[in-house]
């Protein structure tokens, strides 16, 4: 894992990086140098055999070597900071535009709440061991091996026992490092799992709220929560042992120091600052030794979380083998299209359909039948098991990706906001677009009148998701974004079904202005906004089963027949007498 990270760092990062390593292992011997001047200080004193002269010299070395620790272990500090957050940056954008490439499946079997744990927590696991981490350690390293060379020449004797029981405490921490992992690793996975229910809990408030008198969700969160407290006191308790012992012959080393360093002081074969001298640096040779468990943990951390995150990083994209340019025409035709998806068992059997230009062909069908399944693979949100669809004559899968998505708009029935001004919203159709052109399609959308009663207008924040506006409002605010984009072919995705009836007024007549002079392609809930289309097509069971216009089919006697006779049925039972909500496509 070290490897492929390190793989992942650019040159630059590289470089700040050595840079800090190199700086703290100055600061580790500014250190030690430190000591030792304190100390021979000390000694002379106690020996009467220093002037004024040389106690002040002392103290300018002694000054020196404190601010040289400071500057390099600032400069050092500013150095990994640098790195750990230009690759932290870099992951999270490259995660983030990777999960654009994506086809919906992919969210489909991923839930929402890890994926947001990943580009959080992982990420600032990663930069917390490449950022400080590393460098900390190598200089911990590098430092202690130039201390402990330096110790071994000044006393053999005393450096033998230095290092006496080091092996069996690494192999006590070694050996358990592995049982660690493991329990370490279902840790994070229920980590996971909490964090997807927590975020399905918040999302479900009001139902729980409504249904309160069933607790079967909350005995769900709570189960969670146990079982992650469990894993929890696993993990601390093996961490506990394992580190005990090892820490048990650090610490027996270092007695043996003090042991047989007072043997040779008592038997007068050094003199008692040569023992000093040797009890107190020894401590910065066992400081990689004494945090090698936490550093040891922190990588078993950051080594599952780039898993996760390998985990996106290497997934398969939708394929972008195109190398044509988004065709002029654009008639639509699905020929011998066949797609099923993994788990839920449907199937889109052998489906044949064509689409003129700037036509308006509606589907309909029960639900599941695989109405915004066909639009989907029209977007390539998924990519079909056999046979084509071409847009003006050419296959999609040979046009460019970006071409394919920038050339074709969809009005969905969850409206998407982001948490920015109206005005940016807007904008995300065209990035380009000036405050006029927004304010144009605010007005063909009807909803420039509500943004002009808001206290900032167009630039007035949105909440998380449009928070505080009406699925209406929602709706033709996705609308202005769509009529800004300006695409050739467009596609409704029930785009009415829930509104109130003022809202569906004014949404059909912003769609009625988007459709102008397009093809458009309507997934449709209400058949009476409908009955004008140029074409509908009737679907069943991942099959189209009927095609025509309304008053054909309204004739045929057959499915489309009978779902037009319940929705007039229910409008009957629901509001007393039927209410005409024919959209006018021009």
């Amino acid at each position: 894992m070290k490897t492929k990270i390190f793989k992942d760092i650019q040159k630059k990062e590289k470089l700040y990086l050595l840079s800090a390593s190199v700086l703290f292992v100055l600061r580790n011997l500014a250190g030690v140098v430190l000591v030792l001047a304190v100390l021979k200080m000390i000694n002379e004193i106690a020996d009467r055999s220093i002037n004024n002269n040389q106690l002040i010299n002392y103290w300018y070395f002694i000054g020196g070597a404190i601010l040289l620790r400071a500057a390099c272990d600032c400069i050092a500090d500013l150095f990994e900071h640098y790195a750990g957050f230009r690759l932290s940056k870099r992951i999270r954008t490259d995660v983030l535009l990777k999960l654009k490439k994506f086809s919906l499946g992919f969210f489909s079997e991923e839930r929402i709440g890890e994926l947001g744990s990943i580009i959080h927590k992982d990420v600032s696991n990663i930069e917390h061991v490449v950022g400080h981490l590393w460098t900390r350690i190598s200089a911990d390293i590098i430092s202690s091996l130039i201390i402990g060379f330096a110790l071994f020449i000044f006393d053999w004797k005393l450096g033998l026992a230095m290092i006496a029981f080091l092996p069996v405490g690494l192999y006590i921490l070694i050996k358990g490092t592995g049982k660690t992992e493991k329990i370490n690793k279902k840790t994070q996975n229920k980590i996971a799992d909490m964090a997807s229910l927590f975020v399905e809990y918040t999302k479900g408030i009001p139902v729980l709220k409504a249904f309160y008198e069933n607790p079967d969700f909350m005995k769900k969160i709570n189960k969670s929560v146990e079982d992650l407290s469990e894993d929890s006191y696993k993990t601390a308790n093996t961490t506990a042992r394992i580190t005990g012992g090892y820490f048990l012959f650090i610490e027996l080393s270092y007695l043996l120091i003090v042991v047989i360093g007072a043997m040779l002081v008592w038997n007068k074969q050094i003199e008692i600052y040569h023992y000093l001298v040797f009890i107190v640096i020894s401590l910065e040779f066992y400081k990689p030794f004494l945090q090698a468990d936490k550093h040891w943990l922190l990588f078993i951390v950051a080594r599952d979380s780039y898993a996760r995150i390998s985990k996106i990083a290497d997934h398969q994209e939708v394929k972008d083998e195109g190398c044509n340019s988004f065709p002029a025409n654009s008639n639509i035709h699905f020929t011998g299209a066949g797609f099923s998806y993994k788990d839920s068992g449907f199937t889109l059997n052998n489906l044949s359909l064509h689409i003129e230009e700037n036509s308006l062909v509606a589907l309909v069908g029960p639900s599941g039948s695989g109405k915004s399944t066909i639009s989907n693979l029209l977007l390539r949100f998924w990519d079909i098991d056999k046979g084509a669809i071409n847009i003006g004559g050419v296959e999609i899968r040979d046009i460019k990706y970006n071409d394919l998505l920038a050339n074709i708009t969809i009005v969905m029935q969850n409206v998407i906001l982001m948490s920015d001004t109206i005005l940016e919203n807007i904008k995300m159709g065209n990035k380009h677009a000036t405050r006029e052109q927004v304010i144009g399609a605010a007005k063909k959308a009807m909803i420039h009148d509500f943004i002009m009663t808001l206290p900032h207008k167009y630039d007035t924040m949105l909440g998380e998701n449009g928070a505080g506006l009406s699925g209406g409002q929602k709706q033709r605010i996705s609308i202005a974004r769509a009529l800004i984009k300006d695409t050739p072919i467009l596609i409704l995705d029930e785009a009415t079904s829930n509104v109130d009836p003022i809202n569906e007024r004014y949404i059909q007549k912003a769609i009625s202005n988007l459709a102008q002079d397009r093809t458009v392609i309507v997934v449709a809930h209400h058949l009476s906004t409908i009955k004008n289309a140029d074409q509908i097509v009737v679907l069943n069971k991942g099959e189209i089963v009927e095609k025509g216009r309304h008053d054909e089919l309204l004739g045929n006697g057959r499915l489309y027949s009978e779902l037009w006779n319940a929705q007039e049925k229910t409008k009957h039972i629901r509001i007393g007498k039927p209410h005409e909500t024919d959209l006018v496509f021009c």
